[in-house]
């Protein structure tokens, strides 16, 4: 899988957008692009696409993805994400 078939979904597409953007998607957006995006991605392109994130720090996205791949964290539903 691959980075366009997570721009399938409007919310991911959005993120990825945001993130192209260098806009701060916040650590709730973070978490939930990292929960959603390493089924789509390896680590190392998850960990580079976080990285975008103007307000995200390398070692903290690291260590963030290696706790959600580790957790086996699964997304939250569409309605708590558009909360």
């Amino acid at each position: 899988m691959s980075v366009e078939d997570l721009r399938q979904s409007p919310t991911m597409s959005h993120m990825l957008d945001a993130l192209d953007n260098g806009e701060d998607i916040g650590h709730y957006g973070r978490l939930v692009f990292a929960m959603v995006g390493r089924h789509f991605v390896g680590n190392e392109e998850l960990v580079e696409l976080l990285c975008k994130d103007r307000d995200a720090e390398e070692g903290e996205v690291r260590s963030m993805v290696q706790q959600v791949e580790e957790k086996g964290y699964s997304p939250p539903r569409r309605e708590k994400i558009l909360e």
